[in-house]
């Protein structure tokens, strides 16, 4: 039986649909994110599953059980928001146990059970401490410890780094996830950042306008994109027009060149195709070599270990592709250069037929 399920679940506001047909089941102990750009339903569909919002149409069940109409008070979920949400009047151990002291716990097991989560999230040095003593990310810390606290059957977090720096950001998601298996919690992750649910999760759930697009472990996500959507959501992709040469052996025509794509096989040949390369997949070699096209480095981005270079396709197009620092510095913009790739390396979506 999964841990919680999500059936048909629909949100409207009058004439307008935020979310269409969610289904959606998560395994106990699973950490999956909602991961997609503003305004795509994430976290209306997090708010239903909290309980904050109710459903247009659709069921919410928690191991089993129909808690569709259960108010959120009484389902047990820890929620951390983007706003840490802490009360400035409070020490880091009183917010913690503030949910026990709601449930009337007995004080001693209350202190016992601060201490316990507060050593997890490590900040045991600082449980006497306020909240405008604490830094944004320890702050952020005591909410993930508060939420802990009550032992919730599901933890909720909504964008709960996007207000920090990018090196806190990267810190900390790390720690919650370290933090989320020791304490073996079921975890919903909202983001629109790809590579906070890349790096982290069991699972990524793309939407878009208020439907999932895809839903895939990380590696599925970003190497097996489904549609066009997640191929350009998901990190830096080069999208070039192609049509398949042949299907058995999987061959692909760009720009009057006839390039490899395992992927395109079984596919009738003349079908009309998005060919798509991640940077990564890219290799460059002088000109002359065996190169499935050529091309022209237009542009070099740094980025410290790695540098990016734009291939200029003569003017057809252009793809990225992403090297050692090292390695590039050799390469100019205006060098002419030949790029090519592993066979099984581009992902290959049938064109939808043009409209007219």
């Amino acid at each position: 039986m999964a841990h919680l399920e999500l059936e048909s679940v629909a949100k409207g506001y009058g004439a307008r649909t935020v979310l269409r047909d969610i289904t959606l089941s998560l395994d106990a102990g699973e950490f999956v994110s909602l991961l997609g750009p503003s305004g795509c339903g994430k976290t209306t569909l997090l708010r239903i599953i909290a309980g904050f919002e109710q459903p247009s149409a659709g069921r919410v069940l928690l191991e089993g059980r129909d808690i569709t109409a259960l108010p959120a008070a009484r389902r047990q979920m820890g929620m951390v928001f983007q706003a840490y949400s802490l009360f400035p009047n409070m020490t880091a151990a009183a917010n913690v146990r503030f949910g026990l002291s709601v449930r009337r716990m007995e004080r001693t097991a209350q202190e016992e059970r601060a201490r316990e989560l507060l050593a997890l999230v490590g900040l045991a040095d600082h449980a006497e401490k306020y909240p405008y003593q604490l830094s944004g990310g320890q702050q952020q810390r005591v909410a993930l410890a508060r939420a802990l606290a009550i032992r919730p059957s599901l933890l909720l977090l909504d964008e709960p780094l996007s207000a920090l720096d990018a090196r806190v950001r990267a810190q900390l998601r790390e720690e919650i996830r370290h933090i989320q298996r020791e304490a073996g919690v079921t975890t919903i992750f909202v983001t629109h950042d790809q590579q906070e649910a890349l790096s982290i999760s069991d699972r990524v759930v793309v939407m878009q306008e208020g439907a999932l697009s895809q839903v895939g472990d990380p590696a599925t996500i970003y190497g097996e994109p489904e549609n066009l959507f997640v191929a350009r959501f998901v990190g830096a992709v080069a999208e070039l027009p192609g049509s398949v040469v042949d299907g058995a052996i999987g061959v692909v025509e760009v720009f009057g060149a006839h390039v490899p794509a395992a992927r395109a096989r079984g596919l009738p040949a003349g079908t009309r195709v998005h060919f798509l390369l991640r940077p990564e997949s890219v290799r460059i070699s002088p000109p002359g070599t065996n190169g499935a096209l050529t091309g022209i480095i237009a542009e070099r981005t740094f980025f410290g270990a790695l540098t990016n270079l734009r291939i200029d396709l003569f003017g057809k197009g252009s793809l990225t592709a992403s090297m050692p620092s090292t390695v590039a510095d050799t390469l100019a913009p205006g060098v002419k250069v030949a790029v090519s790739w592993d066979a099984d390396a581009p992902r290959v979506l049938v064109a939808k037929p043009k409209t007219t």
